[in-house]
């Protein structure tokens, strides 16, 4: 029998980040600064794939995102000094409530599970438990690149010999997977929680608002 794959991203797809970005509003309110404004700042920062070149580990990235909020409020070491907090919660993070379920179910249909997260070790190893099921994880920290960067999404192909015939991508992020999906031929879901509007007129193969509906498309 031939092998199927799925390849997931993970913060966003399978896991609510709201976590991290709930601690930021945390610690806004205790350094006393607008918890909303800060939330917002630290969410648009950690997106921007320009504060990822050179290439730098998630938790420098985090940490250097973290200066950026001080300065940004004119402040100095105050949301800083809580980096470790932050990386904590990042770790914590609690998949959305349909994901252990349904991944049980795309497991027991002979899928072999794939990550690939714009993230380190030191944090996604946690976040991997927390969802129970075997997967295969590969970071930005494994291949030196960040999604959409397609040196990331080649290298993964080139390890399992991905074919249209084999493999799905499955992502909520539209601009960081669901358009280099679409550049490397992949079929993609692209899991849009949020219900928005596509960056481009670049189309996945089918769009659900939850990972649940995946199953109708992955027999």
């Amino acid at each position: 029998m031939q092998k199927k794959y799925l390849t997931f991203d993970c913060y966003g797809t399978l896991l609510n980040e709201n976590n991290t970005y709930d601690e930021i509003e945390k610690l806004a309110r205790q350094i006393g600064v607008d918890p909303k404004r800060a939330r917002q700042r630290f969410q648009t920062y950690q997106d921007d794939r320009n504060n990822m070149h050179p290439y730098l580990d998630y938790d420098l990235l985090t940490r250097n995102n973290l200066i950026h909020l001080d300065y940004q409020f004119g402040l100095e070491h105050q949301f800083e000094k809580y980096f470790v907090d932050v990386l904590i919660a990042h770790q914590n993070l609690k998949p959305f409530p349909e994901v252990i379920e349904t991944l049980r179910t795309l497991s027991d249909r002979d899928y072999q599970l794939i990550i690939m997260s714009n993230s380190s070790w030191d944090i996604i190893d946690k976040n991997v438990q927390s969802l129970k099921v075997p997967f295969d994880v590969w970071t930005a920290e494994d291949v030196h690149a960040y999604k959409p960067d397609l040196h990331f999404f080649k290298t993964v192909e080139k390890e399992y010999g991905f074919t249209p015939e084999n493999h799905w991508h499955i992502a909520e992020g539209y601009d960081s997977d669901i358009i280099s999906a679409d550049k490397m031929n992949w079929p993609s879901i692209w899991v849009n929680r949020p219900q928005i509007e596509a960056s481009t007129s670049i189309q996945p193969t089918h769009m659900v608002t939850d990972l649940a509906e995946t199953l109708k498309f992955l027999k």
